[in-house]
């Protein structure tokens, strides 16, 4: 008997018309050499690496962290003896904007989804003890904040004795992510830009082993747009980074700055749009790369990503549910052949990520490593009809996004414009339509809903004394510092900015004398003013 509730046509989340089944005729045009090829081989459709997790398995790679920088230290070394195989730090959202946890502004944001850092000093008491040369650590902040950060991060490699040439690790540097959004006190997306190229050319000579950008869909994707939204706008901004260097005076060679890109997206409900959009994003970046800038550098060419799965697909009600959603979504992202992968804490929706939570986090990962057997051969999935012909549709459906973007101008402008926030903004009111009429189904939600909660789930909360024993850290820098080296480091970074001049050398050397996150960051705020974020209706 049919069930007369299931509906007549069916589409994926991002409106693709699914058929009722796939033939042959899927790929009769396709080339297996020149259109699929092995994994490790151009258009790298089936993966980067020819053995992929039959050699290496992905990282484990849990974005973490709040309070202050001793809580979060504690909460690294216990992932790490579970199991975890690299870092990924959570800054708070003073930190992310690069702000003081001092400015009274934010005194109730100060370590409350993510750790506190406002010196050198708590960069110490970050890392301390940490074997970040053997698990690769990744720093995610919005673009102001990265270069001071990212300075603190290799001053206590230095101190630890590491050679900047060796260390491992990733940077976000992502401008766009940034104004996914919303931060106090930025400057506008165009000098933000210029500052994250100027850091991926400081990254190749000091850093050279250094990823010093992640383009990062996750924070855009969490704004309700869909999978080829999500990648035609990931991609337009790797394109405007490379036309940046491209306008410089003596821009490096192509081959060399795009060699340590790397990527991070989200992974959301639709299993298989999701692997096909990272199987998708490898092509298109493939073409991009190659055949739209002439980048023959095989390392350059491949499309290295970290997926994580989708806070905003996590519900609060029945929240034990999203272990399921986070199994299925962490899996999705493997068979689309992630190099490492964040499962969430099913309670973020709630609060900061439980022990309990952490845990089982890191443990569905590694069951998926362990008990499987899906990393027993490479791309699983590949040559499915379905498959194929869906990684085809979001490719076509991404790359026509990207030119519409173009036409806007590009990612800069089209952020400039409001153009892309008008983007959110429609696609937000569409999922929360499409929820209330019933036309998207959310378990426990707006479909099988329960008259009450069945379980209490704890609730963890940020340590209110973080924001005062931050202040007080501050003023014992401050204190102890030498306040003129202070002042002519950050004297020199406005010089360096207004010369156009790299800006990493003098950011380094004022971190170094102890200038706090914000004294570095208020240069460019008092060069280029604040940024108004446009509000399209």
């Amino acid at each position: 008997m049919s069930d007369d509730s299931r509906p007549k046509e069916f589409f994926s989340v991002s409106g693709i018309p699914i058929k009722r089944i796939y033939t042959p005729e899927e790929i009769r045009d396709m080339d297996y050499k020149q259109d699929m090829g092995d994994a490790g081989e151009p258009p790298f459709r089936r993966g980067v690496h020819p053995e992929m997790y039959r050699k290496k398995l992905w990282t484990i790679r849990r974005y973490s962290g709040g309070g202050g920088p001793e809580e979060t230290n504690k909460l690294y070394h216990k992932e790490y003896e579970l199991g975890q195989t690299g870092f990924s730090i959570a800054l708070d959202s003073p930190t992310g904007a690069g702000i003081d946890s001092d400015d009274p502004r934010v005194s109730a944001d100060v370590g409350s989804c993510g750790v506190a850092i406002d010196t050198l000093l708590d960069m110490e008491l970050l890392l301390d003890g940490l074997p970040i040369d053997k698990a690769p650590l990744a720093v995610i902040s919005q673009t102001m904040s990265t270069y001071p950060l990212m300075a603190m991060v290799f001053a206590v490699a230095e101190k630890k004795g590491m050679n900047l040439k060796e260390l491992r690790g990733t940077t976000q540097n992502d401008v766009m992510t940034t104004f996914a959004l919303w931060f106090l006190d930025q400057v506008a997306p165009r000098y933000q830009r210029r500052f994250a190229v100027d850091y991926i050319e400081w990254c190749y000579e000091v850093a050279p082993r250094w990823y010093p950008v992640s383009f990062d869909s996750y924070n855009y994707r969490e704004n309700g747009i869909n999978a080829f939204q999500e990648l035609g706008m990931l991609l337009a901004q790797t394109i405007d980074y490379i036309d940046e260097e491209l306008r410089r005076p003596h821009p490096m060679d192509l081959n060399d700055f795009t060699s340590r890109f790397t990527f991070d997206m989200g992974c959301h409900n639709d299993f298989f749009e999701e692997i096909a959009k990272f199987r998708a994003a490898r092509i298109l970046w493939y073409k991009i790369a190659h055949d739209r800038y002439g980048i023959t550098n095989p390392e350059s060419l491949k499309f290295r990503f970290h997926a994580q799965s989708s806070g905003c697909t996590h519900t609060t009600q029945e929240p034990y549910n999203n272990l399921i959603r986070i199994a299925y979504q962490v899996l999705a992202c493997v068979l689309g052949g992630a190099q490492s992968v964040h499962a969430n804490g099913f309670d973020e929706g709630l609060c900061l990520p439980s022990e309990q939570s952490m845990l089982l986090s890191i443990r569905t990962e590694q069951i998926l490593q362990k008990e499987t057997n899906v990393t027993n051969t490479v791309d699983p999935l590949g040559g499915s009809y379905y498959v194929e012909a869906l990684t085809g549709e979001v490719e076509k459906q991404a790359r026509d996004y990207i030119a519409k973007i173009e036409e806007k101008g590009g990612i800069t402008e089209a952020l400039d414009s409001g153009w892309i926030h008008g983007e959110y903004m429609e696609a937000m009111i569409e999922h929360e339509k499409a929820v209330n009429e019933g036309r998207t189904s959310v378990v426990g939600v707006n479909w099988e809903r329960l008259d009450e909660e069945p379980y209490q789930v704890p609730l963890v909360r940020a340590n209110p004394e973080v924001v005062e024993k931050q202040k007080e850290r501050i003023l014992k820098v401050k204190r102890e510092r030498d306040d003129n080296q202070v002042k002519d480091a950050l004297e020199e970074i406005r010089e360096t900015t207004v010369n156009n001049q790299n800006i990493m050398p003098p950011v380094m050397k004022a971190v170094k004398a102890y200038a706090t996150l914000g004294e570095v960051c208020n240069v460019w705020r008092d060069l280029y003013g604040i940024w108004k974020y446009p509000i399209t209706m």
